[in-house]
């Protein structure tokens, strides 16, 4: 008696555990855009630097977007990791009119219309509020107050220099190029920012034109009937990312309203980059004392003081006093790199809110 009993309460066992198992993913597989990029962000002087791997699954009529982002800073990482940091995903489904927004940590999801969720007029302002605050703490040129700097001088040299390698999978060929800005303010007192760009970009093969033909028709989908007309997909990305010029201009304090526009477009200036960038390192250096520029190298005080001790440690472990220092740390490093693109067969399941998520809404 007392063996049958065990048996059945061990049968109970499994088949709770059973019953919590994800069911085998037997969906249908359909052709898909797929699109990955690796996003290496070293911060504006060291502030905040992040890495972030991105996905993107689309169909004519349905979406799926990915991110994992986490701090990569010695004294911000974890900062930056906890605030922001973790995966989170969002399906538009404009077949059945849905938006699920997914916590990838936490494994909930909010369910909205596919044009997404209405904020309460509360929820906006408090949104509101903590873009200011992200915005005053993004880290600003120490310059004298009231003193503007206009751009004298705006040269990009752009080439290609016949290198060619393999980049994930994308025969791509090699391309440089420099951008120097001259500054000066009313005293006359100058500063010269250098941008160098590495980029390796991979022609337009068919695989890559149907990934932007499937995205063109999704943007129309989604756009259909609104008063906004839907924007059509670019053939290559921007040589230059959005979000760089952005951080520049923002950086920028003393510059002058329409020098601050003209620096926004600069991005342009690489039309003679030809095909779809696959890799792109950008690097951004400033010297001079332009409106009393108090040096676009300090560092946080923690990070001179460690600076500091690993010099003592350096001497009393013998190192030479005479070496030379190191040369100027780049204000600014980006790095996008593309792992990949083109259309691929992906099960159906991918665009469906995953077993056992739970809704918050």
């Amino acid at each position: 008696m007392q063996l049958r009993n065990s048996i059945a309460i061990a049968a109970a066992g499994l088949a709770a555990c059973a019953a919590q198992q994800a069911p085998v993913d037997n969906s249908p597989e359909n052709p898909t855009a797929v699109l990955e990029t690796l996003v290496v962000n070293g911060g504006i002087a060291g502030m905040f630097p992040f890495e972030m791997n991105e996905k993107q699954w689309v169909r004519s009529n349905m979406r799926r977007d990915e991110r994992n982002l986490k701090g990569t800073g010695t004294f911000s990482g974890f900062l930056v990791t906890r605030l922001v940091g973790g995966g989170d995903a969002a399906i538009t489904r404009l077949d059945q009119d849905k938006l699920w927004m997914l916590n990838l940590r936490r494994k909930e999801y909010l369910e909205c219309p596919a044009h997404g969720c209405p904020l309460p007029p509360a929820a906006a302002q408090e949104e509101k509020k903590r873009e200011d605050e992200a915005a005053k703490q993004e880290p600003k040129q120490q310059t004298e107050e009231g003193c503007t700097a206009r751009i004298t001088s705006n040269n990009f040299d752009v080439k290609s220099t016949g290198q060619m390698k393999n980049i994930n999978g994308f025969d791509s060929s090699q391309y440089t190029a420099a951008w120097v800005l001259k500054l000066q303010d009313q005293q006359r007192r100058t500063t010269t920012s250098t941008v160098s760009v590495d980029v390796w970009t991979t022609p337009l093969s068919p695989q890559i034109r149907e990934a932007f033909g499937v995205e063109q028709a999704y943007g129309r989908a989604y756009f259909a009937g609104q008063r906004r007309a839907a924007a059509a997909s670019p053939d290559r990305a921007q040589v230059m990312p959005e979000e760089v010029t952005k951080m520049m201009t923002s950086y920028l304090a003393s510059l002058r309203p329409a020098d601050r526009a003209a620096l926004a477009n600069a991005g342009k200036q690489l039309a003679k980059v030809q095909g779809h960038p696959v890799y792109t390192h950008i690097e951004w250096l400033m010297e001079g004392d332009a409106c009393g520029d108090k040096g676009a190298n300090e560092q946080p005080s923690a990070e001179r003081n460690m600076g500091g001790m690993l010099g003592a440690m350096g001497s009393l472990l013998g190192g030479k006093k005479d070496e030379k220092p190191a040369s100027p740390k780049p204000l600014l490093s980006f790095t996008i790199e593309v792992k990949a693109l083109g259309v691929q067969p992906v099960r159906d399941s991918v665009f469906a809110v995953p077993f056992g998520y739970k809704r918050t809404n």
